[in-house]
């Protein structure tokens, strides 16, 4: 399940595809050192962009990756 306190390497590790959501929002998270720390929340919060849409965004990309693994 996707939810704003996910962290951000939680994110990648279980949905490596997202990736290309953190591109295209412009946010330098793929690759930083302090995505261990950042939740999905601070990545809005930091880079100003909807905490809905960024998990919208997110599951759209997390199941297509893998349609089996819906989330609610």
């Amino acid at each position: 399940m996707i939810h704003i306190r996910l962290k951000v390497d939680e994110v990648f590790q279980k949905w490596p595809a997202v990736f290309s959501v953190f591109m295209e929002n412009k946010t330098k998270c793929p690759g930083c050192f302090m995505q261990k720390f950042c939740t999905l929340e601070d990545v809005a919060e930091t880079y100003q962009i909807s905490s809905e849409k960024l998990i919208q965004e997110i599951e759209r990309v997390a199941i297509s990756e893998d349609p089996q693994r819906r989330t609610p």
